[in-house]
């Protein structure tokens, strides 16, 4: 499994490759809404996408996944919770993105806490954190935990957006992520990386149910 990451220009969202280039398969998770680097990478990639596959519902993460889908393929995956984000326009008004250009992405695949996706050699555990918005997940395919906007290095996602709720997010993190054994490397939707075994140490949110 080798792991290609993108840090946007725009609101800094980090996108993330894993790909089996024996099997010749790729999972993309959060393409972002401005980001360049992210096709000029698709453009020479030895796989092909198989998943497009969506941490949360918010723009900033999704409005690419049409124009990703229609250059390069890969089925689209949310949580059915966060659906409605890619069957309207509500996200993409939200963060800009109208005026971008983008457009929504129907959901070919529907998520559900530990649902597994594979691609190759490549399993993707799917865990169901609400708080940030309803349907927020985050993805462990070992030795890496992709966190989303759910959990960030000593920090955690906002709760102030619609559909947000500070409990839920503490319920998320405090029992979901806490209960995932092994030290991890903590890959969130913005910002440093860190680790589950630091951020269980340090983040009070883990104490916190």
């Amino acid at each position: 499994m080798k792991l290609h990451h993108i840090s946007s220009s725009m609101m800094f969202v980090n996108t993330y490759i894993l790909m089996d280039e024996k099997a010749g398969e790729a999972v993309l998770i959060d393409p972002g809404f401005i980001n360049p680097e992210l096709f000029q990478f698709l453009e020479q990639c030895p796989c092909k996408l198989k998943y497009l596959i969506a941490t949360h519902g918010h723009g900033d993460h999704t409005g690419l996944l049409a124009e990703v889908k229609d250059r390069f393929g890969g089925l689209v995956c949310i949580h059915e919770d966060d659906a409605h984000f890619l069957t309207s326009e509500m996200a993409f008004r939200q963060f800009g993105g109208a005026n971008l250009g983008l457009r929504p992405a129907a959901p070919d695949i529907l998520l559900h806490h530990g649902d597994k996706l594979t691609a190759g050699d490549i399993t993707l555990t799917v865990y169901h954190t609400p708080g940030h918005t309803p349907g927020g997940i985050c993805l462990e395919a070992a030795p890496y935990l992709f966190t989303g906007d759910t959990l960030f290095h000593d920090d955690v996602g906002r709760t102030d957006f619609p559909g947000g709720s500070a409990s839920q997010l503490r319920h998320s993190i405090s029992v979901v992520l806490g209960g995932i054994e092994g030290d991890l490397q903590v890959l969130p939707g913005h910002e440093e990386f860190s680790t589950l075994a630091y951020e269980k140490a340090n983040n009070p949110y883990f104490k916190a149910v």
